[in-house]
């Protein structure tokens, strides 16, 4: 090819060989570069070449023989690009785990354009940027590359869908293009291919990030991807609930076992505090459940409230957010888990502490009316007769109530014991 773009080559069977020439003018019209060994049928006048004397083919047309024009551009392209490393598995981009903003680059009268929207309002969370261009003809080529371009550079969608309805080989040209094929390549956000049926391939398709059948499973990838999103984040949301509620049921459990020990029995009044801290402490799950929710509901929306604000997050950011926010949500509920843990470890050491054990071992009794639990505390009302039972911090005393000439009361200890021990509630100790 010449640098005014006439072609010059020759075409030669086993006996002879013709020069040939293709002017600027013809040679645009070919949908396939020629390559050594390829059989065509060319068309064109004969003249002669003066200064060498020789004849030559004046090309206006060439068809290759076998396939046709256009798949012979399309298998010629396929080659280039991919051995370039456009196809390239490594290339390819995983979709953002919450897709919020999506772009869509298709025609604004095609009834892809109408399929897909009715798919993505599914989810009320998903928005949707439309970059119209003409998806077929002499301008379709640049308006879908520009419309990619500003799409990219916008900063505004986290994902490109590229589509159009079925067609012929040359009603999809547009899409097999070098040019369509580079600008899907340099996009900065994942693009998701859905051209034609699901029969048809175009380059685009082997450049894209994701291939769809139809524009409609491009739209139902992407709804798909944000409801699982959604899924994960609620079932973290129950499982971080289920966890808190079992370790409260226990904490409860043990508060119980304690509540009802004989000591917890003599000192009712710190029972009923304890109670009363526990009824609390029961609050605690709805407060949580509402803490996830709403930070569940904050995860859903960070990535649309921070659109508003390009500059802080860069293409594929919302990942991050989500990791962040789940992240935030587990050390909040864990936070609460260890403090509920914590009061209820306090409130086990402060009744172990005013059992009554405790208070006998340091050297005072406890003095009940035979055959009664709650201890005595006035000997005002102590008839004679009446048998008492002092308990110590080792064993027990039973004593029997004698009325002095005086009308005072004494007790007669009717069997030894260890009894020099002052009385639980006697204030000399």
């Amino acid at each position: 090819r010449s640098a005014r773009g006439h072609l010059y080559f020759s075409l030669k069977d086993g006996e002879a060989q013709l020069d040939c020439v293709a002017w600027a003018s013809a040679a645009r019209r070919l949908r396939f570069d020629l390559e050594d060994g390829l059989a065509v049928e060319a068309t064109g006048s004969l003249t002669v070449y003066r200064a060498r004397g020789r004849f030559q083919l004046v090309v206006t047309r060439i068809e290759p023989q076998g396939l046709g024009a256009l798949q012979l551009a399309f298998e010629q392209m396929k080659r280039r690009l991919e051995a370039e490393g456009l196809f390239a598995a490594e290339r390819k981009r995983p979709l953002p785990a919450v897709p919020q903003r999506i772009g869509i680059v298709t025609s604004a009268e095609g009834a892809a354009l109408r399929d897909m929207l009715k798919v993505l309002r599914r989810n009320a969370n998903i928005e949707v940027v439309v970059a119209p261009a003409t998806v077929q003809g002499k301008v379709a080529v640049s308006e879908i590359s520009t419309s990619l371009a500003q799409l990219g550079a916008s900063n505004l969608v986290d994902v490109v869908i590229l589509a159009r309805g079925g067609g012929s080989l040359e009603d999809l040209w547009a899409f097999n293009e070098e040019e369509v094929a580079r600008a899907v390549a340099d996009c900065p956000v994942p693009v998701i291919t859905g051209v034609g049926h699901e029969v048809d391939f175009t380059i685009v398709d082997f450049v894209a990030d994701i291939r769809a059948a139809t524009p409609t499973q491009a739209a139902e990838i992407l709804v798909t991807q944000v409801e699982e999103s959604q899924d994960r984040v609620e079932n973290a949301r129950e499982r971080l609930g289920w966890e808190l509620r079992r370790h409260l049921q226990t904490a409860r459990a043990r508060l119980v076992t304690a509540e009802g020990s004989a000591g917890l029995a003599r000192v009712p009044h710190r029972v009923e505090v304890a109670r009363l801290r526990l009824a609390v402490a029961d609050r605690l799950p709805l407060l949580l459940d509402e803490l996830a929710r709403n930070a569940r509901h904050r995860l859903l929306s960070a990535a649309s409230v921070l659109r508003r604000f390009p500059g802080l997050m860069a293409a594929g950011g919302h990942r991050r957010l989500v990791e962040s926010r789940a992240e935030q949500l587990r050390t909040l509920i864990r936070g609460h888990v260890d403090h509920a843990r914590t009061a209820v470890a306090s409130r086990e050491r402060a009744l172990q502490h005013l059992s009554p054990r405790r208070v006998l071992d340091r050297g005072y009794s406890i003095t009940t009316l035979e055959g009664r639990t709650l201890p005595l505390k006035d000997a005002a009302g102590l008839r004679a007769g009446q048998a008492l039972v002092t308990t110590l911090s080792e064993g027990s005393v039973r004593s029997l109530v004698v009325k002095r000439p005086d009308g005072s009361v004494s007790v007669r200890n009717p069997v030894p014991g260890r009894s020099k021990q002052g009385s639980l509630f006697d204030d000399g100790g």
